[in-house]
């Protein structure tokens, strides 16, 4: 035989099997085969969704038919035709391991469920939005800036930068003496406040909600009242006093997909530890 009929006869046997049809592809007709599996066209199309992230299986082809999507289930039931062989499905470990997964998968296609029955429920997310349990709160705020040597700043010559931290310490106490009697807030802010890019505007700071701030500023101006100014808080940047204009809930169309994911958590959680019992005499601390 020739070189070139060698090569030629060496890359027929490399194509990969294919099925000789001409017949149209009925329910009933096998369209895979992989070690010891044979799938009709019914049941590889009842297989293919299990492929998917979610389950953990490998990702198909863009389109269930495609050769791509075929050669992959293929490859997993090549696999585990191998895993079978070898009794491999028969070790207790493993059932476990396959049962602890199925469940692991009944769970999840539980939350699913959960997060489409409180999308159905609108005034149930509008009361979790109005309560004092919706964590996306914002508030608004000014405060009084006084900087000293060392803080961190992105202008090295910044307002304030002379001070020691003793004396900021000592003005920021007199200026939250002024504020106890009767100072206009936004007018102190405008004659004392390191802060240039609010200073102008008598401290307003743009709305914030939760993990925006320094945690020290965030926490001084989640805890206050409306209307109430905090003793000095000493933050990276300096010592702050601060004022809060107002606290409410943010716009409810832009949480309403977070505030949904809460309620049906919470349902989750409830459903997951209702019921239990544990045998103290087993189960121990």
């Amino acid at each position: 035989m020739k070189p070139t009929r060698l090569i030629l006869f060496f890359a027929i046997l490399a194509l990969p099997v294919t099925f000789a049809q001409t017949e149209p592809i009925s329910s009933d007709t096998v369209v895979l085969r992989a070690g010891a599996f044979s799938l009709t066209k019914a049941e590889y199309e009842k297989l293919i969704p299990g492929f998917d992230r979610i389950s953990g299986a490998p990702t198909t082809g863009s389109s269930n038919q495609s050769v791509q999507s075929g050669r992959d289930v293929a490859r997993l039931l090549a696999l585990v035709s191998e895993a079978q062989r070898r009794n491999m499905d028969k070790d207790e470990k493993m059932q476990a391991l396959i049962r602890v997964r199925g469940y692991t998968l009944l769970a999840n296609a539980l939350l699913l469920e959960l997060e489409k029955d409180v999308k159905k429920d609108e005034a149930g997310a509008k009361a979790l939005w109005a309560s004092d349990k919706n964590p996306y709160v914002q508030v608004e705020a000014r405060h009084i800036l006084i900087r000293y040597q060392g803080v961190q700043t992105d202008k090295p010559g910044a307002k304030g930068l002379h001070r020691t931290e003793a004396q900021a310490k000592a003005l920021s106490a007199v200026l939250r003496e002024k504020l106890n009697k009767g100072v206009d807030f936004s007018a102190l802010a405008k004659s004392s406040s390191d802060d240039e890019a609010t200073a102008d505007l008598g401290g307003v700071l743009p709305a914030f909600a939760r993990g925006v701030m320094n945690a020290e500023f965030e926490n001084a101006a989640f805890n206050l009242p409306n209307g109430g100014i905090s003793e000095p808080i000493k933050t990276q940047s300096g010592y702050h006093i601060v004022q809060l204009i107002k606290k409410a809930p943010m716009p409810f169309q832009s949480v309403r997909a977070a505030l949904e994911n809460i309620r049906a958590r919470e349902r989750f959680e409830q459903i997951g530890s209702s019921g239990v019992e544990l045998n103290q005499l087993y189960f121990k601390h």
